[in-house]
């Protein structure tokens, strides 16, 4: 969708409830491990990770990076780990290494419609009709009644492979059900922090609206698009993001409304069958139509829709849009995934969400911009009226020759340049005297498009182009806890809010991969 100004509006504002935060940190050892594709070495994203007495489970990452808590209760658990379109894998928990990472091969299985026994249908239904059958049943297959779950969740940015400003949590989500707006959700911090092994540099949490020549901006802005920024609180962000539990609420371009314009607005190729374990579902790819998107976007996902109920347990979601090199460059991804709670007759309920986009910033860590180091009036000139400025740069002096690049003020007062004289680094500028008269502590001067030996103009800082990543894993449902003090997330940073208090020990930890934390070989 395009507004009027022609930017593309990515992601659609929503304002959630007040909400608050939880703290029961652990400090566990930790068997770690990477999920790759058998067939094709590259890693598998988002598997299931599962111990089969205990009934606990992670998920990989988008690298497919894991790591499970060392503890003595699992010693004679097994492990089972799953993903969709590809087979199941089991071993016992023991005969993981405990020092080294474990890698694990997966291998893909994907089955034309005609290998795989279809309890739906005697014919192959066509793409459509599998996708407003399912779309109809959301009401149907999804929780209708209160519940609540417990996941793992983290946020952070990244620069090329570099993770930055990594932020973890354990988050209670209390949810009415489908049947109401997730608006009125809670969500209760169990655990925060700031996870110090990353490297850590100052970004606003908040978003901008993009604008072409936007420089020195505070606040992240996404090019071409536009984004709320939720009061800066990321957790609202990647929630507002699922297309599913919002399914007839706007939440994300080219989505919009999943009941009324997913179907619309893209164009769906014929089912192909995979199987998550020895559940068989549905793969339907899409694109973007045309008429959507426009020429300097492009879309590219999959829906997965289980044919005997026509349950959605996937959906995955990427916008490209077309840098100044004509390339295609990811805007965002999306990744949800859901899956029966209990059996096939219980209802869905979500795995994982994940949500990352591209972002632009001015680059904080840019030290080297052209800019003003001091300025007073100059006292080695007979003029007493001669302003002296300092600056980092050599000074290129045809534009500081130009007089229409400064404004000086005396009060309300304009005040004419006599001359200028630039020497090096220096920057003088001569006024008339008896427009001072004394009252030299009262002027002010604006410099604009003065430029150094370089090029760079004055204050203009390098713009950072990085991705923001959101990341919920579920691992409990329905838990009853016993809080001692708490608090709902309210809407601001998730560092600026409580933390609720548990009695007893909890079973949930920080799942962060030992991939990304960057430390030194």
């Amino acid at each position: 969708m395009k507004n009027r100004s022609g930017q593309i509006i990515i992601l659609w504002l929503f304002l959630l409830p007040s909400m608050n935060q939880v703290v029961n940190a652990q400090n566990q050892e930790y068997i770690t491990g990477k999920i790759i594709n058998s067939a094709t070495s590259s890693p598998v994203p988002f598997a299931t990770i599962k111990l089969k007495n205990n009934n606990l489970g992670v998920y990989a990452n988008a690298e497919g990076d894991f790591r499970i808590s060392r503890n003595t209760d699992f010693a004679i658990d097994s492990v089972i780990i799953t993903c969709i379109g590809y087979k199941r894998f089991s071993l016992a928990y023991s005969d993981f290494n405990e020092t080294e990472a474990n890698r694990i091969l997966l291998t893909p299985i994907v089955y034309g419609l005609h290998e795989v026994k279809v309890e739906a249908s005697r014919r192959i239904p066509g793409p459509l009709a599998v996708i407003r059958k399912a779309i109809r049943y959301i009401y149907k297959n999804f929780p209708d009644k209160p519940y609540n779950y417990i996941a793992y969740y983290r946020d952070y940015q990244k620069k090329d492979s570099t993770y930055l400003n990594l932020n973890e949590a354990i988050v209670q989500t209390f949810d009415g059900g489908f049947g109401t707006s997730s608006f009125f959700n809670l969500y209760r911090l169990l655990d925060f922090r700031q996870n110090n092994e990353f490297p850590r540099i100052e970004i606003s949490p908040y978003y901008d609206v993009y604008k072409e020549d936007q420089i020195n901006s505070p606040y992240k802005v996404i090019p071409k698009a536009m984004m709320g920024d939720q009061y800066g609180n990321e957790l609202f962000i990647l929630l507002v993001h699922d297309a599913l539990r919002n399914y007839n609420k706007r939440s994300f371009s080219f989505v919009e409304k999943l009941s009324e314009d997913f179907i619309g607005n893209h164009v769906f190729a014929n089912p192909v069958t995979v199987l998550n374990n020895n559940l068989v579902l549905y793969k339907i790819s899409f694109t973007a139509k045309k008429f959507v998107t426009g020429d300097s976007l492009s879309v590219a996902g999959a829906i997965y829709i289980q044919p005997r109920d026509y349950s959605i347990h996937k959906l995955e979601y990427t916008a490209y849009y077309k840098n100044k090199n004509k390339t295609l460059k990811p805007a965002y991804n999306i990744d949800i995934e859901y899956g029966y709670e209990n059996s096939a007759d219980s209802k869905m309920c979500l795995r994982y969400i994940s949500f990352n986009n591209i972002f632009k910033v001015t680059d904080p860590m840019d030290e080297n911009y052209f800019r003003v180091l001091s300025s007073g009036w100059d006292t080695l000139h007979k003029a007493k009226t001669t302003i002296d400025i300092n600056f980092n740069h050599e000074i290129d002096p045809k534009s500081a020759s130009k007089k229409d690049n400064y404004v000086i003020t005396l009060g309300k007062k304009t005040l004419k340049i006599q001359g200028i004289q630039v020497v090096g680094r220096k920057l003088f500028i001569r006024l008339r005297d008896e427009d001072i008269l004394g009252k030299k502590e009262a002027c002010r001067i604006n410099i604009y498009n003065l430029k150094d030996t370089r090029g760079k103009i004055i204050d203009q800082r390098k713009t950072v182009e990085l991705y923001q990543y959101r990341e919920l894993f579920v691992q409990d449902y329905n838990k009853t806890l016993p809080y001692s003090d708490s608090c709902f997330i309210m809407m601001q940073p998730l560092n600026q809010n409580c933390i609720s208090k548990v009695d007893g020990t909890l079973n949930y930890w920080m799942n962060t991969p030992e991939n990304i934390t960057n430390r030194k070989k």
